[in-house]
């Protein structure tokens, strides 16, 4: 059984100081208590034969919840003949606090008596979790337009959360931006043609958080298995870091829009520059301080990309409405300053390596591709060796080093980039067609220019136990199997031999996927009237209709689509 109860309280205050001023206070309090409590009968078939005194569990949970919300805003608009005005000076404040306790009972006499006094034991000991967080904010922002035509806006903002460091809590950013309405000039007013061009430019720092809410605290774990003469021991169990600060993103965005015959044909594009410094990371550290990493600023990473957003009504008549629809986003990200950290997680990477001997090794984690660090790389890189491809005199793999040696020997330290996940591009597109009161709508998926990591291929095929999984022609036909064999994949008799990461199995991850489609129909509503029915839609939709993939899709990889189809009715009264 549970029990879930919450309390909301609102409070709103406008006070129009002048016709031009306005002071608003809005706060909002919600508390949320829920109990759950889950017993086994003791008569269960689920227990075995064993001690029948011990039979019986249950388990006992309670969460409490408190957030407080305000926000008191201060707020000036002034227009004078073509210019407006307005300047917003707000304070924002938000406090959480969340409680849980757990507590497990095992060995009830009988069905009846589920109460937690008659259990026989408690199960460990019940544990509690307490987090709490605050958030104090000042934000100032002023608008200016003239015309309609003309506009630029400034905004600064200062903010202190509780999640970062005891020196480092408080942080300002600021963002400025301005644009042009060109379609808005007297000369293109009521231009059949032209109904929209728009031009924008912005440039600001702005911040976040990436990290669980005591990440920048010491922690401290009571030693409840001992009670000493003056109590429990108490241990740090994790090394905070006062001066964990925000992590900061600096960011150009230029953009634009572009509308035709009442914007019939729609174009929406922008493109972005944006730098992330002071990023969160784990940094490593010594083993002889008792722990192995803590939180730290470190690390420079670099977004550049664009986006477009197209939409075009075909046609359109009293009974017919067609409208296309379709938008493309590119994102490259490189690593421009590797830290400390991720220096440390490559030297981990490869001393995961050190045990591995690509000559007798069956353990098929070393066939995985694991993420490193490289400077001038994307932070969704693949890294192994670089593959020249299987000798034809012996059906070895021969690589490629980074000092330009051509070797057959496979080593982690000569891992280099062989790929990214990453895609040049991906986006949707569809149409939304209505006649009457039947509507069509359909979504198609894509994403071009990516690659990805064949594991299966390796694992299935490649690597694959004959004596325990099904095969299919490729095991015997794409292998070699004596000298002179030109072929994609290793000597046959090296089957049960780890082939770690390599170039070889990358491929291109090219996809297209038919992701909806839904058929409606909206019932009249004089229709509904004598019923008292205010609304009534019938809708039927498919999903994954189909999906077209430059890779093939091998045996133990996720299945990329599961087609469902699904009927619904929504009744209003």
């Amino acid at each position: 059984k549970s029990q879930y109860n919450e309390i909301v309280d609102n409070l709103l205050v406008n006070w129009n100081i002048t016709k031009d001023l306005r002071l608003r206070l809005q706060m909002s309090a919600t508390i949320k208590r829920e109990n759950s409590e889950l017993y086994k009968d003791p008569a269960s078939a689920s227990y075995g034969t064993g001690n029948l005194a011990m039979n019986g569990d249950k388990s006992v949970s309670s969460g409490d919840s408190n957030v407080i919300d305000g926000t008191l805003q201060l707020m000036y608009n002034k227009s004078i003949k073509k210019h407006y005005m307005n300047l917003n000076l707000s304070s924002n404040l938000r406090s959480s606090q969340y409680t849980t306790e757990y507590a497990d009972y095992r060995g009830f006499p009988g069905g009846d008596l589920t109460s937690s006094n008659y259990a026989a034991e408690i199960i460990n000991k019940p544990s509690r979790n307490d987090q709490r967080s605050r958030l104090l904010g000042f934000l100032l922002t002023g608008n200016y337009a003239y015309d309609n035509v003309y506009f630029a806006d400034l905004t600064g903002r200062l903010d202190g959360s509780s999640e970062f460091g005891s020196n480092r809590r408080w942080s300002m950013f600021w963002a400025t931006g301005a644009g042009i309405n060109i379609h808005n000039y007297e000369v293109l007013k009521n231009n059949p043609v032209l109904s929209t061009l728009k031009f924008r430019g912005s440039y600001g720092l702005t911040g976040k958080t990436n990290f669980s809410q005591y990440s920048a605290r010491n922690l401290y774990q009571l030693e409840t298995g001992n009670w000493f003469p003056t109590g429990y021991g108490v241990y740090l169990s994790q090394m905070g870091n006062k001066d964990l600060k925000w992590e900061r993103t600096y960011q150009l965005d230029l953009g634009f829009e572009f509308g035709l015959w009442r914007d019939r044909v729609f174009l929406k594009a922008s493109v972005y520059n944006a730098k992330t410094v002071d990023l969160i990371t784990d940094f490593a550290l010594p083993s002889s301080t008792g722990f192995t990493s803590h939180k730290e600023n470190m690390g420079v990473v670099r977004n550049l990309g664009a986006e477009l957003d197209l939409r075009v009504r075909v046609y359109q008549d009293k009974n017919w409405m067609v409208q296309a629809f379709g938008n493309f986003a590119r994102n490259k990200n490189t690593v421009i300053e590797i830290s400390e950290a991720m220096q440390a997680y490559n030297k981990k990477v490869e001393e995961l390596f050190k045990n591995y001997n690509p000559t007798t090794s069956t353990n098929s984690e070393y066939s995985k591709p694991y993420l490193k660090y490289y400077e001038g790389a994307s932070m969704t890189a693949i890294a192994g060796m670089q593959s020249l491809g299987i000798s034809p005199s012996n059906g070895k793999e021969i690589f490629l080093k980074p000092n330009g040696e051509v070797t057959d020997v496979w080593s982690a330290e000569d891992w280099v980039v062989i790929g990214d996940t990453a895609p040049k591009g991906q986006g949707s597109f569809g149409i939304t067609t209505t006649f009457k009161e039947w509507s069509l709508f359909t979504s198609f998926l894509y994403h071009f220019g990516g690659d990805a990591y064949n594991s299966t291929l390796v694992n299935y095929v490649e690597n694959v136990d004959l004596s325990r999984d099904n095969v299919d022609r490729r095991v015997l036909m794409d292998r070699w199997q004596k000298p002179g064999d030109v072929t994609t994949m290793k000597d046959i008799r090296d089957r049960n031999i780890t082939t770690g990461s390599t170039s070889r199995f990358i491929q291109k991850d090219n996809t297209l996927q038919f992701s909806s489609i839904t058929l409606s129909y909206d019932f009249k509503p004089e229709l509904l009237r004598k019923a008292h029915i205010t609304m009534c839609k019938l809708s039927l939709s498919a999903n994954d209709i189909f999906y077209l993939s430059s890779i093939r899709r091998e045996r133990g990889l996720a299945y990329p689509y599961s087609r469902s189809f699904s009927f619904t009715l929504n009744l209003g009264f």
